[in-house]
Order: C-alpha cells, then structure tokens, then sequence
C-alpha cells in the first residue's frame, strides 16, 4: 500500500470559520432591530401630530357671513380652490394649465385677505 499526501486544508477552515460567525453575527443584527422596532415608542412624526392642537369647528365656532362676491379677473374663470390652514385659496386663470391670479380668503370671516398674481 502506499500511501497518499493528504492536502492542506487549514485556510478552507478559517475562511468557514470566519464565514459562520459573520452569518450568526448579521442574524442577531436583524434580530436586534427587529426586536427595537416592535418594542419601540410611536415614530417621532406620529407622536409630534398627536401633540399639536389642530383646530375644528368644535374649537372654533364658523361665524355666518353671508355671501361673498368675488370677481373673477377679466377673461378668467375659477380653475381651482384649495384651502391651507383657515384660509381658502380660489385659482383664477385662463386655462387650467396656467394660473394667473390666486385669491386668499379667510375661511372663518369669509374676509378677502389678499391676491396674489401669478407672472409668466
């Protein structure tokens, strides 16, 4: 019988070794932040909305103001309302796609609180 060299295998072991505590180190990472996650506190958006006051007509009673007239520029017509806080904001312009006057009124007193005119 002879016999054969046996080859060396001494770097395939370190190189598993090293591969097996990388996987088992990434493993508890993930689990680590997945644990964080589920345990913590409401996200800081979440929470910082819940702590601001948001007015409603609960808060703030609407006072009746009648009807209010607002001109439309000369050969314009409404393409838009939006509001923003208690202001109503109507978007006159000759076409859809290009507004050339917004009017802010206020929601609460029906008051027209300005314009603002939009330039090419």
């Amino acid at each position: 019988m002879t016999e054969e060299e046996v080859p060396n295998t001494t770097f395939l072991k370190w190189v598993v070794i090293i591969l097996g505590i990388l996987i088992v180190g990434v493993a508890s990472a993930i689990g680590v932040i997945l644990y964080k996650r589920a345990v913590a506190d409401e996200p800081a958006a979440i929470s910082q909305a819940k702590t601001q006051e948001i007015p409603s007509s609960q808060q703030m009673p609407a006072k009746e103001y009648g009807v209010i007239d607002i001109d439309a520029p000369e050969g314009m017509s409404a393409i838009g309302v939006s509001n923003s806080e208690d202001r109503l904001l109507v978007v006159y312009g000759p076409d859809a796609s290009s507004p050339r006057v917004v009017i802010v009124v206020q929601q609460q007193t029906g008051k027209i609180l300005g314009r603002i005119n939009v330039q090419k």
